[in-house]
């Protein structure tokens, strides 16, 4: 007993895995032509700070250039919540209000201050690892903005709470130019007229459908709590495999045994039926968002077929 007890106290020590749940490492990847991964992922901070060591090894601005090799198909939802929305204001209040189903690491605010409306964007990550993600979000938001409402929007002021980088000079082209390092968070503030924009990809219609889904996968996300937490970690490690997840196998890998961590979840207000099943709903949209086939999803849920996954389907779209 005291060994188990041991092993739990070891278990319960451990920093928690923290992972990004859009394609980043995948995009990653590619651009170091790594070799090809049929299967949607998420990424532990430790693997995307490799891939981004590795990819700042050819380009030490990759931060603020990956962005412009996402393809649609690589984009997160959030990517595509900012092209729906009615002006460049709401999408900023979108990205705040979601942006915890990206990563585990992030948080996004609106800010009203002495330097006018911005948002603020906070990476929980070693140093430069959340110097490359804050770069890339802030290309990519910046990116999307002028995507969808045709102008070059640019922040009146930028501030970053890493260190100057070498290459700081490329900032402007995204940033603008008053731009400030070593600062307490990161921030881009926006006049204005510029918060005023309208979206010319506005679409209402799908704005409403997204919001409402994305709703119940925030509500899903904070019930991701204690054994709950442990037992949905484990549930996406197992399919980023290739396999279905059991019970069994899970209360091995936790050092517990079955009616034991029945026992615990049931205490927690659930079943390992029904988180297996929002963990696989959380993980369909994002790959029905990135266009892939029924036949692709199936098996990335951990599906024999695509009539076992249409099946299954109907059984957890049935609580949403």
């Amino acid at each position: 007993m005291r060994e188990t007890d041991k092993i739990e106290r070891e278990q319960a020590n451990r920093s928690p895995q923290r992972f990004h749940r859009g394609k980043l490492g995948l995009v990653l990847e590619r651009y170091l032509d790594a070799h090809a991964r049929e299967r949607n992922r998420d990424y532990s901070l430790v693997e995307l700070d490799q891939l981004w060591r590795e990819a700042a090894r050819v380009d030490s601005a990759i931060g603020l250039k990956l962005f412009t090799v996402f393809t649609p198909q690589d984009w997160h939802v959030l990517a595509y919540l900012c092209l729906y929305s009615p002006d460049v204001l709401s999408a900023m209040r979108l990205w705040s209000r979601y942006a915890p189903l990206a990563a585990d690491t992030d948080s996004v605010r609106l800010l009203d201050d002495d330097h006018g409306v911005g948002v603020e964007l906070n990476v929980d990550a070693p140093g430069e690892l959340a110097r490359y993600v804050v770069e890339h979000y802030g290309a990519m938001s910046i990116a999307q903005l002028r995507r969808g409402t045709g102008q070059v929007v640019q922040p009146i002021l930028a501030r970053f709470s890493h260190p100057r980088p070498a290459y700081h000079k490329q900032y402007s082209q995204w940033f603008g130019s008053h731009i400030e390092f070593d600062c307490p968070s990161n921030v881009l503030y926006f006049d204005a007229p510029s918060l005023a924009l309208p979206m010319q990809t506005r679409h209402h219609g799908m704005l409403e459908l997204l919001t409402q889904e994305l709703d119940r996968r925030m509500a899903a996300h904070r019930n991701f709590t204690g054994w709950s937490g442990k037992v949905a970690e484990g549930v996406r490690r197992t399919l980023a495999k290739g396999t279905a997840p059991s019970l069994d196998e899970l209360s091995q890998a936790m050092h517990q045994t079955p009616r034991t961590l029945r026992r615990r979840l049931e205490d927690e207000g659930t079943t390992f039926r029904q988180l297996l099943d929002q963990v696989r709903a959380e993980l369909e949209l994002h790959l029905e968002m990135q266009g892939e086939s029924l036949s692709g999803i199936a098996a990335q849920l951990g599906y024999g077929d695509v009539a076992a996954y249409l099946h299954a389907r109907g059984r957890w779209r049935a609580w949403k």
